[in-house]
């Protein structure tokens, strides 16, 4: 399908008046991420700081801390060789631009962590590190009607790339205008909209 402004709406009538979800559809979080960014550090200093964000963005359940930190921990050595050889020379470029196999061997091993069927947790992830190449997904408002991670972002690849550019201007625009500021660097717009109007196709 492509996007239209009416889901857009949609979606931002649902997350402003339904949910308790930043107003500034997370600008200010991501600002708060990139600085926070280890670029393949992966330790027990980052972890600390990262988990919480998991747990608010309610990715971890059913597992608890104590589960995810020993899985994590058993796999920082291994996140960071990938993360360097598939992620950050790919920070430039956002989900319209990469294919699947470009960034598939990083949410692979993410995957493990929580080692569940459901692609949230793996979502989450992936996006809090590299927001612009990684879509995230939802269940509430979403519906999450992803079965995997890989179908995830190929809807969110697709969605776009089906899109008229003279539509995908207007949507850019039209978020642009609702958070009324300097879109941070690195600010995943693409995915952002994409995100908004799958919550407003489902909701709407």
């Amino acid at each position: 399908m492509t996007l239209t402004l009416v889901e857009l709406d949609q979606g931002v009538t649902y997350w402003r008046d339904k949910t308790s979800w930043d107003r500034d559809f997370h600008h200010d979080f991501y600002r708060h991420m990139a600085s926070a960014n280890p670029h393949g550090a992966f330790d027990d200093a980052w972890w600390a700081d990262f988990l919480p964000e998991l747990r608010k963005w309610r990715a971890t359940r059913p597992r608890g801390s104590a589960f995810l930190t020993s899985r994590a921990q058993a796999r920082f050595s291994a996140l960071a060789r990938v993360w360097e050889l598939t992620v950050e020379p790919n920070l430039g470029h956002d989900v319209a631009t990469l294919d699947w196999p470009q960034i598939s061997a990083f949410q692979a091993l993410v995957g493990e962590i929580k080692d569940v069927t459901s692609p949230v947790f793996t979502s989450k992830f992936c996006h809090f590190l590299a927001p612009a190449i990684f879509p995230v997904v939802d269940n509430a408002a979403m519906g999450n009607p992803f079965s995997t991670y890989e179908a995830c972002f190929r809807t969110f690849k697709a969605e776009w790339m089906s899109t008229d550019e003279v539509t995908r201007q207007a949507l850019v625009s039209r978020l642009t205008n609702l958070m009324d500021a300097t879109l941070v660097a690195g600010y995943p717009t693409k995915n952002k909209i994409v995100e908004i109007c799958l919550i407003g196709r489902n909701q709407g």
